[in-house]
């Protein structure tokens, strides 16, 4: 085969003919022949994009194959956000939620996922993590994370499980002496959970401007919305003071309340059995 009589085309699995001979036929600003003697037809790709990822050969007259290329375009991980569940996703307790995460690439992304602010290992691979019979422990932000010889890339969902609200007192009956003072104190929890407060024994909704009382409120657990409800006196009670009070949280369907009984302590002796008394002198 005379080099020099010889006609030599370069050709895409992706496209038809691009050269032939020393003559570009496609994309003519992106790639060029080149010739580094006369028995070599180079193909150089001066502006590579995926456009470009294509089986190439290169074939003399009579269709003789002189070179078969792969070429491989490698593009780091991006989120394919069309096939990826929102940053922002809730499920009510005791149902079951997909969370779903999509990345392009080349080599394709491997896909892991992480939990928390820490980014523990959770052991599941692949574009969907599913939660069954979910927990209000479940509450938390989960990562994917999309790998390849390239880079990694991540994308964060914020999963909030969804539960009624709950009042719990720690004492259900105080009994406190005239001219005392007394604390008590809810635990209360929901998702969404929109206030929480106390209701005194006239059927007053208790502030944190009222000066009878200390009315406080502290936020407790890293992801489940839940505080503890103080309420205390700031003078000594009087008879009209003894009576029911009541925590109560709102949420979105009906609120939760509890009660407490305050009552006058006659006799410190009295029900020494009874755990869910608390006295105060």
């Amino acid at each position: 085969m005379d080099p020099e009589k010889v006609s030599v085309r370069w050709k895409s699995s992706r496209e038809a003919y691009l050269t032939s001979g020393s003559r570009v036929l496609k994309y003519v600003s992106q790639i060029e022949v080149v010739k580094t003697s006369t028995i070599e037809w180079n193909l150089r790709i001066k502006s590579v994009t995926d456009t470009f990822a294509a089986n190439y050969t290169c074939m003399a007259d009579q269709k003789v194959l002189l070179s078969n290329v792969q070429l491989l375009i490698l593009v780091a991980p991006k989120i394919d956000y069309g096939s990826t569940s929102s940053p922002e996703v809730s499920v009510d307790e005791g149902g079951s939620v997909e969370l779903t995460c999509a990345f392009t690439g080349e080599p394709v992304p491997r896909i892991t996922w992480l939990r928390g602010d820490k980014k523990q290992a959770t052991g599941i691979t692949g574009r969907k993590l599913v939660l069954r019979d979910v927990k209000r422990y479940a509450t938390d932000v989960y990562t994917c994370r999309g790998e390849n010889s390239v880079r990694d890339e991540e994308y964060a969902i914020n999963l909030t499980v969804k539960f009624p609200v709950e009042v719990e007192v720690m004492d259900k009956t105080i009994e406190v002496a005239t001219g005392g003072m007394f604390t008590l104190s809810c635990f209360a929890q929901g998702e969404p959970l929109h206030e929480t407060y106390w209701i005194d024994k006239s059927g007053t909704k208790v502030t944190a401007t009222m000066w009878r009382y200390k009315f406080d409120l502290e936020p407790v657990g890293a992801h489940v919305p839940a505080k503890f409800v103080t309420l205390g006196t700031t003078y000594n009670l009087t008879a009209s003071d003894f009576g029911t009070y009541t925590c109560v949280a709102e949420g979105e369907g009906p609120d939760a309340r509890a009660i407490v009984e305050v009552v006058e302590l006659k006799d410190s002796k009295a029900n020494p059995k009874n755990e869910n008394v608390i006295k105060y002198n």
